[in-house]
């Protein structure tokens, strides 16, 4: 009896091992993709899946995770020419006709992600085949609406702040945090000593309540060295700080 189990479980492993290993799946994508906040144009990220078997797989594509930041962010899926609304978590719907991959076949699933407020969504994925999801292969998907340089270190703050930019004096890179205690319009701009505008880091951006930091690089905007001054401007909040460019 006990060698009968033992042989059961020996094949139902060997048996996994070789299902697991007739299809894959994995984003094609930079791990974070960067676009802008607009409810009209999605920032989309890619994945790939593929029939590495002898015979036709029917494939399920299942949206596991969806941590998105608050507000209107959306996500949703494409397979092929088939979009779904950013209420489907799961491809094929109930109901719909199986997604059969021949021998071989691979197909693309698109992930579009759409908001006007600047942070960052993250989606995992889980895809099998044939009726079995606990045979999956999953991956993770993230988008970040706005500008590249800057992230949300803290969704807890207690008001308006903006603090001195760390280093000071710095070249060419340094760090400019600032906290808004709720989901504001933002401005962030870099100005010379003259008063001229020397970058626009945030131009009138929603921006979520939270505190930021903006990894500011001077080469970017080629400035030289010299004194600059940093204005963060909200709804209901205006602020510079001084800060010492030496190259």
């Amino acid at each position: 009896m006990k060698k009968t189990v033992l042989l059961l479980l020996l094949m139902a492993t060997f048996s996994g091992t070789i299902f697991s290993q007739t299809f894959t799946f994995h984003r094609i994508s930079p791990a974070i993709v960067n676009g802008d906040t607009s409810l009209f144009n999605v920032t989309a990220t890619k994945g790939v899946f593929k029939n590495t078997g002898s015979t036709s797989l029917n494939f399920v594509v299942a949206r596991v995770v969806n941590n998105l930041p608050a507000g209107d962010w959306t996500s949703s899926m494409c397979v092929g020419t088939n979009c779904y609304s950013s209420m489907v978590d799961t491809i094929p719907p109930r109901g719909q006709a199986p997604m059969t991959l021949a021998a071989g076949q691979q197909d693309t699933l698109i992930i579009d992600f759409n908001g006007t407020s600047i942070g960052t969504g993250t989606v995992i994925i889980r895809v099998w085949v044939n009726n079995t999801p606990s045979n999956f292969v999953a991956d993770t998907f993230k988008v970040h609406l706005g500008p590249v340089g800057i992230r949300r270190i803290s969704s807890v703050v207690e008001g308006y702040k903006l603090e001195q930019n760390y280093p000071n004096p710095f070249n060419p890179t340094t760090k400019i945090n600032f906290s808004i205690p709720k989901n504001e319009n933002v401005t962030l701009k870099v100005y010379d000593i003259l008063g001229n505008e020397a970058a626009v880091l945030l131009n009138n951006e929603r921006v979520m309540q939270g505190t930021y930091s903006y990894d500011f690089n001077a080469s970017d905007y080629n400035l030289h060295s010299g004194v600059f001054y940093y204005l963060l401007k909200t709804e209901n909040f205006t602020s510079t700080k001084k800060m010492i460019l030496v190259k």
